[in-house]
């Protein structure tokens, strides 16, 4: 399953709730938020090989973003802040974004697919 190919219509954290997180007061970032955000969600689907908000995906964590577990939220809020904390740097200290936040989406990661076979 391509989870690039079917993009969410909903996603599971707003350009408002990002705001919150990253303390913007202004409107003018609120495009590359977007971006950031779907970038995230997607990079959290891949890791989890399922969707988080459902589009055609039974295995999927929610219908509604109020269903998205808090810490699959906080992945998205952490990665799209560091992606937007570092919109600007030619290099990020050594090549890698911040780390430790990956591990929230462990308990909802699946190993195998029983819809696609071995």
């Amino acid at each position: 399953m391509s989870y690039l190919d079917n993009l969410p219509v909903e996603l599971p954290v707003t350009v408002a709730e990002a705001k919150a997180h990253l303390r913007i007061d202004t409107d003018a970032d609120d495009s590359i938020l977007q971006q950031y955000i779907l970038a995230s969600t997607q990079q959290a689907e891949h890791i989890l090989q399922r969707e988080i908000m459902y589009r055609s995906d039974p295995k999927a964590l929610a219908v509604v973003s109020d269903e998205v577990p808090q810490t699959v939220k906080q992945y998205i809020l952490v990665l799209t802040g560091d992606m937007y904390n570092h919109r600007e740097m030619h290099s990020v200290v050594n090549n890698t974004l911040t780390t430790y936040y990956k591990n929230l989406l462990d308990p909802y990661i699946l190993y195998f697919r029983e819809d696609e076979g071995l």
